[in-house]
């Protein structure tokens, strides 16, 4: 008689704690978590709708890639069940709110610092480009050439990662050197007025984008080399310090030449990675 007591008593335990297992993971998959997502976004050819320069400029032969990602608004609601599904299948970063944002962030705030960060780094952008030119082609008149010499076209995308691309955009539209020479060209990363590139976030993810539009180069900050993957395959990432090292690296070998160094391994390190030697060094 014990015996069987005991055994229907123990018997509806599992039972209830089965409910209670299954009713926790259901609250907890779709219950609303403290993080955010970081995904790849598209990459956004520059020319010729989104960088246009007012007066003389020159035509472009090639294409630059501003490239994007995809970030939860501080405000967005975000269940368990996207959260592990972005650890499970690994398309996605999801970090802790508290990592890219400040206690009391709002939707509005953000997206009004993203969007005077980024007018901010195309200001930025001409005055790096203008001394880099006032250096390397001296009799080049661009004095005229102001802020408002600038129309960027750009919807729902904010914040300074741009600069290098801004810049290196610049320069190929005031200069006559065919500086892409019809290459597929990204880049992201942030740009002082001296011409110093700066690091950004989510550089694993920009570089699936620059795969994904086809470009051949990826320039990045070396400030991002800690970031990287161990491997790269599919396209050559350049990690510079300054736009000068973009330039001179684009005009310093010609396309061909370029592609046979790169083919040859005489110009990335073993990880695909050119200036980055604490990866697949």
């Amino acid at each position: 008689m014990i015996h069987r007591n005991s055994t229907l008593r123990f018997s509806r335990i599992p039972g209830l704690l089965r409910i209670f297992l299954i009713a926790t993971t259901l609250i907890a998959l779709i219950a609303p978590m403290n993080f955010v997502f970081i995904t790849p976004g598209p990459a956004t050819s520059l020319f010729p709708q989104v960088l246009q320069l007012k007066g003389k400029s020159y035509p472009v032969n090639g294409q630059l890639y501003l490239l994007t990602i995809y970030v939860s608004n501080p405000e967005g609601y975000v269940p368990g069940a996207e959260v592990l599904g972005c650890w499970v299948w690994g398309d996605c970063v999801a970090l802790p709110r508290s990592v890219l944002y400040e206690d009391g962030a709002t939707d509005k705030a953000e997206q009004k610092a993203g969007t005077q960060e980024m007018v901010e780094s195309q200001s930025e952008a001409l005055t790096a480009a203008k001394k880099l030119i006032a250096k390397k082609y001296p009799r080049i008149e661009i004095s005229q050439i102001k802020d408002s010499s600038i129309k960027v076209s750009l919807e729902n995308t904010g914040g300074p990662s741009g600069g290098l691309i801004f810049t290196l955009g610049l320069i190929d539209l005031l200069t006559p050197q065919d500086i892409m020479a019809g290459r597929k060209i990204a880049g992201t990363g942030t740009i002082a007025a001296d011409g110093a590139i700066g690091p950004i976030g989510g550089v694993t993810e920009k570089i699936l984008g620059a795969k994904k539009a086809g470009a051949s180069i990826l320039f990045i900050s070396t400030e991002n080399c800690g970031e990287l993957p161990s491997q790269v395959s599919g396209i050559s990432v350049i990690a510079v310090n300054t736009i000068d090292e973009v330039v001179d690296y684009l005009i310093g070998t010609p396309s061909g030449a370029l592609k046979g160094s790169l083919s040859s391994g005489k110009d990335l390190n073993s990880a695909g990675i050119h200036g980055c030697a604490s990866v697949g060094a």
